[in-house]
């Protein structure tokens, strides 16, 4: 149960990319730049981490 919860965390950080904001601002980009990349991927995971989740 803890670590369904440490991924459903983790996965709600692809919404809000702070992790990425020192990076962006090493490279003169704004969080717009990457904010589709996140999306599709918080899609997928989302989907993988609900499958197996839901068979375990």
């Amino acid at each position: 149960m803890a670590m369904a919860i440490a991924w459903g965390d983790a996965w709600t950080n692809l919404i809000q990319p702070f992790w990425a904001l020192p990076a962006l601002a090493i490279a003169g980009l704004g969080a717009r730049d990457i904010m589709g990349f996140c999306v599709v991927n918080l899609l997928y995971a989302g989907f993988i981490i609900s499958l197996c989740f839901l068979f375990i």
